[in-house]
């Protein structure tokens, strides 16, 4: 299975998460994709523990888009 996951683009493997951010925030689906590979990258590029990397990747980037509706940054 990690064989497959590492082949899966990531919004494959996370679309029901991507998805589920761009309607929270109301932000287009392919720009919180972006956002979405971004930070999952940052992340596992240091993971220790891979299991969690979609949830905190959720996080983070639903972090950013409420920064960005709030229009801070």
């Amino acid at each position: 299975m990690q064989a497959e996951e590492e082949e899966a683009p990531l919004s494959a493997l996370y679309g029901a998460a991507i998805g589920d951010l761009a309607r929270e925030t109301g932000i287009d689906p392919e720009h919180v994709k972006a956002l979405y590979e971004r930070e999952f990258a940052q992340l596992e590029a240091n993971a220790k523990v891979r299991g969690f990397l979609p949830v905190l990747a959720s996080r983070k980037v639903r972090m950013v888009l409420r920064r960005m509706s709030d229009g801070t940054n």
